[in-house]
């Protein structure tokens, strides 16, 4: 039979005993049963909210539980019946087993989740943005707490480390639009007037606003031309330098000018009668084809990229729609002439259009895990 001295020197009885354990134990199981079920309803709430709003970036779930997670075992052993010391020896092995596994893992590691940390602050870019770093150029398909991957220009996916980015001057082009420009060399023997007419009408033919044309440079033998307008829509931004391109060859062609190099008579005679402009074919269309003929390599290097744009921008919009509901549910019979028949059915149409924006969701989002 167990036995125990109590502090009159007399001996303790088996449920004595058991009471002061359970007493000791007490605060322990308190923090055990109040902190698990917490941190299991913290995870259903998030769990829930993922579910109404499909797709929803699992970054801050992860990081908020790992965190809460750490706080849990230590308010265990600070609840733990330890004398002080022993208390104080737990949480220093503790931290110091933590920190062992931080820096075994990788000092990379840290850095790339401090990284992720700060991009996430900075916020100078979105899924779905074009971006460029170093000799890296696309869109922006994933960010994670230690890596972003972003979709480039022959469709594939590049994963970039988070400390790649931070440490790295990052390019974003604006959703709202950018420059694009293009550089030719002309003679001296044509008028700039009359080239600069034909480069900003390539520039409009090829879908750009307000182009302008520049001359950057004279050079020994020619006059170089840049010409530049901004696009709009930037979903066309790989393909837009193609069309500029084609369109200021066609113009030019179109009005006589010749693009050749100054040295080439110098290589080859040929009859002074002859020009160096390719014959178009009578069933060709005369003027310059315009952006359509470009959105299909972008739409299909881009896939990804547009799909998980899509995406975002309909959770924007479930977010507008659950205020809408909110604020309709709020609102009481007869307030502002408001009628409660009118109300549910505009509720009930909202919640509708709520459902098939879910449905859209998951569906891209499993089309983009595929």
């Amino acid at each position: 039979m167990i036995q125990q001295i109590d502090l009159d020197g007399g001996e303790m009885n088996p449920v004595d005993m058991l009471m002061k354990i359970a007493f000791d134990l007490l605060p322990m199981v308190l923090v055990i049963v109040l902190g698990g079920g917490g941190l299991w309803f913290l995870d259903r709430l998030m769990t829930r909210r993922a579910v109404s709003m499909p797709g929803r970036d699992a970054f801050r779930r992860q990081l908020t539980l790992a965190v809460l997670g750490v706080v849990f075992l230590v308010a265990i052993i600070i609840a733990a019946p330890l004398s002080p010391d022993d208390t104080h020896d737990l949480i220093t092995l503790f931290g110091i087993g933590f920190t062992g596994v931080i820096a075994l893992s990788s000092t990379t590691l840290a850095s790339n989740a401090m990284a992720g940390l700060m991009l996430r602050a900075v916020r100078n870019f979105k899924r779905g943005d074009y971006i460029r770093v170093g000799d890296f150029l696309g869109r922006v398909t994933e960010r994670g707490l230690f890596h972003t991957e972003i979709q480039n220009v022959r469709s594939d996916l590049v994963t970039l480390p988070n400390l790649h980015l931070a440490s790295n001057p990052v390019t974003v082009i604006r959703p709202s639009g950018t420059f694009v420009s293009v550089k030719v060399s002309l003679g001296y023997d044509l008028p700039h007037q009359t080239i600069e007419k034909c480069l900003i009408e390539a520039a409009e033919a090829s879908g750009l606003v307000e182009p302008f044309v520049r001359i950057t440079a004279l050079g020994d033998f020619s006059i170089t031309y840049e010409v530049a307008g901004r696009l709009s829509d930037t979903k066309r931004f790989l393909g837009s330098k193609t069309t500029l391109n084609r369109a200021v060859l066609d113009t030019l062609h179109r009005h006589g000018v010749e693009i050749v190099s100054p040295s080439f008579m110098n290589q080859r005679q040929i009859d002074e009668q002859r020009s160096f402009i390719p014959e178009i074919e009578a069933e060709q269309p005369t003027q310059v084809a315009g952006p359509p003929r470009d959105i299909g390599p972008d739409s299909l290097v881009f896939d990804k990229a547009d799909q998980v744009e899509k995406a975002d921008d309909l959770r924007k919009r479930l977010v507008s729609l659950d205020e809408e509901i909110a604020e309709l549910e709020a609102t009481k019979p007869g307030e502002g002439g408001a009628d409660i028949e009118n109300v549910a059915e505009s509720i009930g149409r909202r919640k509708q259009i709520r459902q098939l924006i879910v449905e859209r969701i998951e569906k891209l989002e499993s089309e983009v895990k595929e």
